[in-house]
């Protein structure tokens, strides 16, 4: 007999909100000004922990992100138009970008490139996921349908094979 999904699920103040907390770091970062982030996290799990059908939740990941969106929305709609202002860091004037630079930064990405080209499917996909999606091993597993273990051996292959193309260039 199949269980009831809407059984099964957590109660949100049963879950530990805290492993999803350097994801969320991660993800507010980015959009907001470093000494706002601790507030914004703070506000992110207060939300969460007084939800009121907390069961309703299917996917916590998903939904902790979709309520981070809506904290930042509203931080930015309450914040007066002139304090954004003061936030913004001005352009640097002098940028050192030769066209050598840009010649050797574009010769690495190209040298990167082929050598992700060179490992398996699998092995990219992962590495892909982890690196420039941030997905956790843990998630990255769920998602392929493989163990975390099996993610690790991917990642330390990919690794491996990148650190000893670095070492060549040298």
């Amino acid at each position: 007999m199949a269980s009831d999904p809407l059984k099964t699920r957590l109660e949100i103040s049963q879950l530990d909100l805290v492993r999803y907390e350097p994801g969320l770091r991660r993800y507010l970062r980015r959009r907001a000004p470093a000494g706002q982030v601790d507030d914004l996290v703070q506000e992110v799990f207060t939300r969460l922990l007084t939800l009121r059908d907390p069961a309703a939740v299917v996917d916590l990941e998903r939904y902790i992100f979709v309520v981070a969106s809506s904290v930042l929305s509203r931080q930015r709609r309450r914040a007066a138009p002139w304090e954004s202002f003061g936030e913004v860091e001005p352009p640097e004037l002098h940028d050192n970008l030769t066209p050598e630079r840009s010649l050797i930064g574009k010769e690495g990405v190209e040298g990167v490139l082929a050598v992700l080209d060179g490992l398996s499917p699998r092995t990219r996909h992962v590495f892909l996921l982890h690196r420039f999606e941030e997905m956790t091993y843990q998630r990255i597993a769920r998602e392929l349908g493989i163990s975390v273990s099996a993610v690790e051996k991917h990642m330390m292959a990919a690794l491996k094979v990148l650190f000893s193309r670095a070492r060549s260039d040298r």
